[in-house]
């Protein structure tokens, strides 16, 4: 009872550290990247239901922590209880119960309140965007040069001298490739007018997510990866609509209205995270 109780203070100390620290400041990096890999044995990740909201909990285990649990939340609003290696699964899940109230309004803040488009820092705990959903980067300075997708946690290996950014961009720029082709050979699948896959090439845009040239080449912006599935799709069919109609006229319209009938609210969801566009590119280049 001792050793719970001395949690509890920890962990109300860990609450006043969260509501007294703005989000921004917070946001995308709410766990530092430790060097010392020994210190995390292992994480675990459960759901708790708040009064209609699930949360997403995750468990890291950690051999520094004895007395004391810290709580953070992350960019897409799932908790992280840092904890010490001996605290059992349902204490654990006590404690988030106890402070329900605040993990709700933590929560629902971090998803609506503040924009999140990429990581003020790309270190291990940052999150990233990819298919609409989010993962939770994890650098391994290990000499290897290779990547681990474990669904929503993204393992990098880097050898010295490596930029953990430019190591991302270089993942993003691979996974475009294959994510970019496949959706749109499924649009051309779709659209009478085109009975093969035109030109076409993505890279890394500022300003836009695709484009169409007067001689029917078509450029895609890698970020498209980061995005829900549909809303790729949607630019793409957006494109291969102006292979007909170069303008956005009644005829461009129409089309559209044709082979994508929601398209003005994937027009509107797509111009809600424009703000994915404005990150600088890595000082040192993409990674080969």
């Amino acid at each position: 009872m001792r050793a719970h109780a001395v949690l509890k203070k920890g962990l109300y100390e860990a609450r006043r550290e969260e509501m007294d620290t703005p989000v921004r400041e917070r946001h995308g990096n709410s766990i530092p990247w430790c060097a010392d890999d020994a210190a995390i044995l292992m994480s675990e990740r459960f759901q708790v239901d708040i009064r209609g909201l699930p949360v997403t909990v995750e468990i890291r285990r950690n051999t520094r922590r004895r007395t004391r649990v810290g709580m953070s939340f992350r960019a897409d609003g799932s908790l992280c209880v840092d904890a010490p290696p001996g605290l059992l699964l349902d204490e654990v899940r006590s404690i988030v119960m106890d402070h329900s109230r605040w993990v709700r309004y933590r929560s629902e803040r971090a998803v609506n309140e503040v924009p999140f488009w990429y990581p003020d820092e790309y270190l291990s705990g940052s999150m990233i965007r990819f298919l609409g959903t989010t993962k939770e980067l994890e650098f391994c300075r290990d000499d290897g040069c290779y990547v681990e997708d474990q669904g929503p946690v993204l393992r990098i290996h880097l050898s010295a001298g490596d930029d953990p950014k430019a190591a991302v961009w270089s993942w993003y720029n691979k996974q475009a490739g294959t994510v970019l082709a496949r959706a749109m050979e499924e649009a051309v699948t779709r659209i009478p007018w085109v009975d093969q896959t035109p030109r076409w090439r993505h890279s890394f845009m500022r300003s836009q997510w695709g484009s169409c040239s007067v001689s029917g080449r078509i450029s895609l912006n890698t970020h498209l990866v980061k995005l829900a599935r549909e809303l790729t799709s949607y630019v793409i069919t957006h494109e291969l609509c102006h292979l007909v109609e170069l303008n956005h006229g009644s005829a461009f319209n129409a089309l559209m209205d044709r082979h994508v009938p929601d398209w003005r609210s994937h027009r509107e969801a797509i111009n809600r995270v424009t703000g994915l566009l404005s990150e600088e590119k890595p000082v040192r280049g993409l990674v080969r």
